[in-house]
C-alpha cells in the first residue's frame, strides 16, 4: 500500500511539473517595454558599433513590434526594431543610419525614418509608382499604363517618425497583389516588379537634396524576424513624370 501511495504521489508531482512548465511556455501579453538603460545595454551587447547615447522615443507599430530611434555617441541618428517573442522583448535589428524603411505589418504598411538634422531635410515625399508595361504573348498585345502617386510628409520638431500608407495606397496594393495572385503569379514578385514605393527629400526652401549623413552607417540583424523592413530607394525629380 505504501509503495502504491508513493507511485501515486510521484505521478502527481510529475503531472504538476508538466503543467507548470506548460503554463510558463504559454504566450503571454507583452510586458511593459524596456527602459532606456536596458535598450542601450542590449544594443551594445550585440552591436557595439551603434553606441546609442540617447533613446529618442518608443513607437509601437502594433502590440508586439516597436520602433526605437536613437542618437549615438558620435551624434549619429539610428534606428532599432524590437519584437515581443517567446515572452520577452528582443532586438530584431539595429541600423546606424535613419534611411526611410517600410514595415509591412499584417494590417497596414508603415514608413519609418530618423533623419539627421545635419542633412537639413524639411520634407520627405513618398511615391507609389508602377512603370508602363507592354508585352506580346501568343500573338496578343497587352499594354498596362504607368502610375505615379505622391504622399508628402513635413518634418518639423521631430526628425524621426512613423507614417501609415495612405488608405488608397494600401487598398490599391492589396487589390493589385490579389489580381496578380489570381493570375497565377507569385505575389511577392508581382509586388516587387509592379507597384513600388520610392522616396525623395527637400530642404526647408523646397530644393531637392540628398541626406547623405542619414544614409551612412552599418546595420545588424539579430535573427529575430521583424517581418520585413526594406529600405526605400531614393528617386530624383528627373526620374518622375509628374510635377509636384
Amino acid at each position: 500500500m505504501a509503495k502504491k501511495t508513493k507511485k501515486i504521489i510521484l505521478l502527481a508531482a510529475i503531472l504538476l511539473m508538466i503543467g507548470v512548465l506548460s503554463f510558463t511556455q504559454l504566450p503571454k501579453d507583452p510586458a511593459p517595454f524596456l527602459s532606456d538603460k536596458q535598450v542601450i545595454k542590449r544594443i551594445n551587447s550585440f552591436f557595439s558599433e551603434a553606441q546609442p547615447k540617447i533613446i529618442q522615443d518608443r513607437i509601437f507599430l502594433d502590440d508586439t513590434h516597436v520602433f526605437v530611434p536613437f542618437i549615438s555617441e558620435d551624434d549619429g541618428y539610428g534606428m532599432s526594431f524590437w519584437i515581443w517573442k517567446n515572452n520577452k522583448w528582443r532586438a530584431a535589428s539595429v541600423n546606424e543610419g535613419g534611411q526611410p524603411q517600410v514595415w509591412n505589418g499584417e494590417k497596414k504598411s508603415k514608413i519609418i525614418w530618423n533623419i539627421n538634422p545635419k542633412d537639413d531635410v524639411g520634407e520627405i515625399r513618398f511615391f507609389l509608382k508602377k512603370e508602363r508595361e507592354f508585352m506580346v504573348a501568343d500573338g496578343v498585345d497587352t499594354y498596362q499604363p504607368g502610375m505615379e502617386m505622391m504622399h508628402r510628409i513635413t518634418l518639423q520638431e521631430k526628425m524621426y517618425g512613423v507614417e501609415e500608407y495612405p488608405d488608397h495606397w494600401q487598398e490599391l496594393m492589396t487589390q493589385y497583389a490579389k489580381i496578380q495572385a489570381e493570375d497565377g503569379q507569385n505575389e511577392f514578385l508581382a509586388l516587387g516588379d509592379g507597384l513600388q514605393v520610392f522616396t525623395s527629400f527637400y530642404d526647408a526652401k523646397g530644393k531637392e537634396t540628398s541626406p547623405h549623413t542619414s544614409f551612412t552607417g552599418n546595420g545588424y540583424s539579430t535573427g529575430n524576424d521583424f517581418v520585413d523592413v526594406p529600405f526605400l530607394v531614393q528617386v530624383h525629380e528627373n526620374e518622375l513624370e509628374g510635377e509636384y
